[in-house]
């Protein structure tokens, strides 16, 4: 088909829908090539328009890239703001959170928020200010999800900010490493796993329940020392049983 068969074809569609396949086909270029390699003929030969058609939607590639950030702010916050108004507990809210991230924000929109995370620097002082602005509104939002959590001895008593960081830094850098056509993972199984290794850690169960019993013999050894030496030396003993059996286990095939 020819430029004025394309061109023709893209006319015939609704305005909102001939503005995004403008966005679709930048953010395809702007993934892929960059932003600062990407021109407006790129654009326009890629949609099969020419360049003068382009400007009656995008007066510049600035005014592009804009653009993008918008749609990647509203898709950002379109089931954020819904999960964080559901009258749920905080461990329910957080686990939603983290699936529609996963899923949603990143991994159905790779090309966007890998535009999204790249080009910052490339937007005007304005943007730039109004992008950072919105991005600590969503940290926010997870933040205070930790806090009531916290509150309500639901999660463990951290620095919720810096839990916030750890667990959208985790989230985030899927961007870089995910590839639809290569990856062996879903969606669903990658958000299943982040989810249990945020929640539980990644030492096992029986390692945690043996942990959890020497420090409880500890405490029970520190008491012993004002209950009699009896008392005392028992506790000890206990200790280093616990001790014996962690050091038997771990030299264990």
């Amino acid at each position: 088909m020819g430029i004025n068969g394309s061109q023709n074809e893209f006319r015939s569609l609704d305005k909102s829908l001939r503005m995004q396949k403008i966005i679709d086909a930048a953010v395809i270029l702007f993934h892929h090539k960059g932003y600062r390699s990407t021109t407006l003929d790129d654009v326009s030969k890629k949609l099969g328009i020419t360049k003068a058609a382009l400007y009656h939607y995008v007066s510049s590639k600035e005014h592009l890239l804009s653009i993008i950030y918008i749609q990647a702010l509203e898709n950002i916050f379109k089931n954020t703001t819904k999960i964080c108004d559901m009258d749920i507990l905080p461990d329910e809210k957080m686990r939603f959170l983290i699936q529609n991230h996963i899923k949603n924000i990143i991994i159905n929109s790779i090309s966007l928020l890998s535009v999204f995370f790249t080009e910052e620097n490339q937007l005007s002082e304005k943007d730039f200010n109004k992008i950072n602005k919105e991005k600590k509104k969503y940290d926010k939002l997870i933040e205070n999800t930790i806090e009531q959590g916290i509150s309500m001895g639901l999660f463990k008593k951290t620095d919720p900010k810096l839990t916030t960081f750890g667990i959208l830094g985790m989230c985030n850098w899927i961007y870089k490493w995910y590839k639809p056509e290569h990856t062996i993972y879903t969606a669903d199984e990658i958000a299943e796993n982040f989810i249990n290794l945020i929640e539980t850690g990644y030492l096992s169960n029986n390692q945690h329940e043996q942990e959890t019993t020497l420090l409880k013999n500890k405490t029970s050894c520190q008491k012993g020392l004002s209950g009699g030496k009896r008392e005392t030396l028992k506790a000890l003993r206990d200790n280093c049983q616990v001790l014996i059996n962690i050091v038997d286990e771990l030299e264990s095939p």
